[in-house]
């Protein structure tokens, strides 16, 4: 175990992540920043103990027996309680295919697999409340409705999101599904509609249809994926996209804009946030050092930013969260935060051991 690192900064609350309150944040502190060996009795018994977290107990009871949350139907809706989301806590919190309840939601989610190999929102049975809507919107101003057959492929593909697919196939990796052919469908298409300029729009998304600048959002869900990809699938479109996709980020230093005197894009990606679904400064440094360009200075102003935010004790607070839309709290919001204080040290530790040493600038 190495804690040379540790020196870098003003206080780490080892101890705190460490309590049994919060099994994966426990667990995670003892592998990624305590090193403990794979087969330490200790780490095993941690691991052991992920499914004891109360988060994952309080959504695993909610699950229907036919391994759904809320809607057959519609896995994307409702935001956050419907099955796409559960599955992305679960794969955040450390649940495996082990569980047979993980393997129903997976089971469940692979029948929202475009013919792509993106992930939709809906397919035809979802389809059919959006279409009688626009009947009979249709009907009110006296005009002609196409029918289901021929309305519904095009409203499918529409909701065949890069974000949405990044983070899915994220979660279906992290749950032990690497080597599925899904992940391998996923990750492709993902490659194969990368935006030009490095980032990741949705193609068939109508908001997104004349936009030619890259989404934040679709960029950094295709950009974790890969980063937990094992190295040995990551083919050479992969690690094309890589290179492109972490340019994009770090040419506006995580949070600025290129083409605006880098000016801050969005004041909300400052603010530290649980569960993270989409961006922020957090999740994209965590993406990028993972990918192992910590080396690389346009990070230092994201670093700086969220370093200021430490407290003297060595915690970071949650200061944006879901409060209401998720099934019951993670953490409280103005609280000190155990997984971003952890999700942090994490990309610290990364920074310090590649660049051997740590510098903070005091911001105003």
């Amino acid at each position: 175990m190495t804690s040379d690192w540790m020196s870098a900064l003003k206080s780490v609350p080892i101890d705190w992540l460490l309590e049994a309150d919060n099994q994966p944040v426990r667990f995670f502190t003892m592998r990624d920043l305590l090193e403990y060996k794979s087969n330490d009795s200790e780490l095993i018994e941690a691991r052991q103990n992920l499914g004891r977290y109360r988060v994952t107990q309080n959504i695993l009871s909610k699950q229907k027996p036919e391994g759904f949350w809320e809607s057959k139907d519609e896995p994307y809706l409702p935001k956050y309680k419907s099955s796409f989301w559960q599955v992305m806590l679960l794969g955040m919190f450390g649940m495996d295919r082990s569980n047979p309840q993980i393997g129903e939601a997976v089971g469940h989610l692979l029948d929202f697999q475009h013919e792509d190999g993106g992930f939709v929102e809906f397919m035809e049975r979802g389809a059919k409340k959006e279409y009688e809507l626009v009947r009979k919107r249709n009907l009110a101003r006296r005009k002609v409705t196409p029918s289901f057959e021929e309305w519904a492929p095009a409203k499918i593909r529409e909701s065949e999101l890069s974000c949405l697919t990044g983070n899915v196939a994220l979660a279906l990796i992290r749950l032990g599904y690497s080597e599925h052919r899904a992940i391998d469908d996923a990750l492709a298409w993902l490659v194969e509609i990368q935006n030009i300029d490095g980032g990741w729009l949705c193609p068939y998304w109508g908001a997104h249809k004349n936009d030619k600048h890259g989404c934040f959002m679709g960029t950094i869900t295709p950009l974790d994926a890969f980063s937990e990809t094992p190295k040995k699938h990551r083919s050479i479109g992969i690690r094309r996209a890589i290179k492109r996709g972490v340019e994009f980020i770090l040419m506006h230093r995580l949070y600025k804009s290129d083409h605006h005197d880098f000016r801050i894009i969005n004041k909300q990606w400052l603010m530290l946030t649980f569960p993270q679904f989409f961006y922020d400064i957090v999740r994209g440094l965590a993406v990028v050092t993972k990918l192992g360009f910590e080396k690389d200075s346009r990070i230092d102003d994201a670093l700086d930013v969220i370093m200021n935010k430490q407290l003297a004790s060595g915690e970071w607070v949650l200061e944006r969260t879901l409060s209401g839309r998720l099934y019951g709290s993670i953490e409280h919001k103005g609280k000190p935060s155990k997984w971003i204080t952890l999700e942090i040290l994490r990309i610290i530790k990364q920074v310090v051991q590649s660049r051997g040493h740590f510098e903070l600038q005091i911001l105003d």
